[in-house]
């Protein structure tokens, strides 16, 4: 239930906050108050999109606060809490638009999405503003409030899910067949790639090992004179290193044996001594193994330019290279079985257009039942509204296609529109061609009202449905949203007093003028209020001794 709804630089609003009570909350006021303006504001609350001609002029930032009682509503709370957003039993969603074309909205004090918001809003608001009729009036909204009334979405989503896999996997089967000869000619192509590049064997160290490789065989000559000088100089010539290290060693063998101050330098040139013969020995095996093959060399070259032309033609390294030959390799594994993949599509095709006809059929026929069930139920509304010669019917008919057989889409195989007659001797005719609007907003209400029977939305808004209805209609228009508030908390905008005596909370909007702005402002008003607000409404702008009577009748026949 929504409990306080603040708004705050919106439009003509400047700041106010009005608490709504269970029930029925009725609006009033003189036309240009602001009465729309504040269920508009619910709606961007709720996820409608916005733009900055909606901040009042001269501010910076619209904020839009409303405040919902949530605590018998488990779905909201595991919406909530899925989404890691903490929940009580009231539910605080915020919503601020700046005047740079940002927008910022908050649940429960965490920032969230423009579609939580909406996911939100269209489980704990439905709005019927004062333009539903042209929603009313499309076939596939008349479907949906169709499969809503017979609790049908399960099933229906199971359609258009089966309808979708199925769509899916003929098109992939049509391409399969379509191009069997494009699929022949990649075939030899993907063959001969995949032997080209299996023949070159590629390892991703390969490019790293060969370069190194040809590096040391284009200057085997170089390397093994290098390494031959430096082995003489370090243990093969007269004076080598080795020599001349030992030479130093004997003398401080002989200094220690008369001084042993400078045995630690003994014992670093006995270590010196051991680590240059290690190292003349590294470079004589090194020296011995440099390996002179022109013919290798050649191998090498080959296998370099071989490797860059692979490059060239496939990929720019070798492990790309390698992964498209893993691709190409399952591709002709695909297309040397398409045969046997074609009978495997073709029979799950089969075995999805069965179960698509199956549950298309059930959709269909308890679709035919809801409608007779629904138009019933909406005919009966419709003669409690004033319009007992009227009859309603919704025509449930399945499309057949060319060849004969049902023509299915992703709602199954039904045709649906609403139809009605309002006067006795016409033919029904679709809901669209009902000329008259008072007759429109009692039809809309009657469908809302059957719908809302079933419907778990906790708030319902109604934004002058009474339009062109007469004043003793009024009357019967609040009985039902009376009845309907029983179960839900509803909000209405009317101009009609009749249809306001029946408030369960009277709100009065109104709007003045102060330092040069327009100001709205909301006032709950008390029983005393309700009567002159409602003997406003009969005898315009004052009351009068009958219209104050005539509206303490009105409420008294509310009770």
């Amino acid at each position: 239930m929504l409990q306080s709804l603040s708004i705050k630089n919106y439009v003509i609003i400047d700041e106010l906050t009005v608490e709504f009570g269970e029930g029925l909350n009725i609006l009033t006021g003189e036309t240009g108050a602001g009465k729309s303006i504040i269920i508009y504001a619910l709606g961007l609350i709720l996820g409608d999109r916005a733009n900055t001609s909606v901040i009042r002029k001269n501010a910076e930032t619209c904020e839009l606060t409303a405040v919902f009682n949530i605590k018998n509503l488990p779905k909201i709370k595991k919406l909530l809490n899925e989404t890691g957003i903490h929940s009580e039993d009231s539910l605080i969603i915020k919503r601020e638009i700046t005047s740079d074309s940002k927008t910022k909205c908050f649940i429960n004090g965490t920032f969230s999405t423009l579609k939580m918001l909406q996911a939100i809003g269209d489980a704990l608001v439905d709005i019927h503003g004062q333009n539903e009729h042209q929603a009313l009036i499309k076939v596939e909204n008349q479907r949906d409030m169709l499969d809503s009334y017979g609790n049908l979405e399960v099933l229906s989503a199971e359609v258009r899910d089966t309808f979708e896999k199925f769509t899916a996997l003929k098109n992939q089967l049509d391409d399969l067949k379509n191009s069997e000869k494009d699929h022949l000619q990649k075939l030899d192509l993907y063959k001969y790639q995949l032997k080209e590049i299996e023949g070159a064997k590629l390892s991703e160290t390969d490019e790293t090992d060969l370069e190194s490789e040809y590096n040391r065989l284009n200057n085997a000559e170089k390397l093994f004179n290098y390494a031959q000088e430096i082995y003489s100089l370090l243990y093969d010539t007269e004076g080598a290193a080795i020599e001349t290290l030992g030479k130093a060693r004997k003398l401080m063998e002989n200094l220690s044996a008369i001084d042993n101050s400078n045995s630690a330098e003994l014992k670093n040139i006995s270590t010196i001594l051991d680590e240059t013969k290690a190292i003349s020995d590294t470079f004589l095996r090194y020296k011995e193994n440099i390996e002179f093959s022109p013919k290798r060399l050649e191998e090498v070259i080959n296998k370099i330019e071989l490797i860059k032309n692979m490059k060239r033609k496939y990929a720019p390294n070798i492990k790309e290279i390698l992964e498209y030959a893993d691709y190409i390799n399952k591709q002709i594994n695909f297309f040397e079985k398409s045969d046997e993949n074609t009978a495997r599509m073709e029979k799950e095709l089969k075995i999805l257009k069965s179960k698509l006809n199956k549950l298309s059929l059930e959709l269909s026929e308890k679709r035919m039942i809801s409608a007779k069930r629904l138009s019933k139920e909406i005919e009966k509304e419709l003669s409690e509204l004033g319009m007992a010669k009227s009859k309603f019917f919704i025509i449930v008919e399945r499309e057949i296609g060319p060849d004969g057989n049902y023509s299915f889409n992703s709602y199954g195989i039904d045709n649906i529109e609403y139809e009605i007659s309002t006067n006795v001797g016409e033919e029904l005719k679709p809901l669209k061609m009902v000329a008259s609007g008072g007759e429109m907003s009692r039809t809309m209400l009657a469908i809302k009202t059957v719908l809302a029977k079933a419907d778990k939305t906790p708030t319902l808004i109604f934004d002058e449905i009474d339009a062109g209805v007469s004043g003793p209609m009024g009357q019967v228009v609040g009985k039902k949203l009376k009845m309907l508030s029983k179960n839900h908390q509803i909000l209405c905008i009317t101009h009609l007093p009749q249809l306001a005596a029946f408030s369960t909370t009277h709100f009065f909007i109104s709007k003045s003028e102060k330092d040069d702005k327009t100001i709205t402002s909301v006032v709950k008003l008390d029983e005393s209020k309700k009567t002159d607000e409602i003997s406003r409404m009969l005898g315009g702008e004052k009351s009068t001794e009958t219209s104050l009577k005539h509206a303490k009748e009105l409420i008294k026949q509310t009770k």
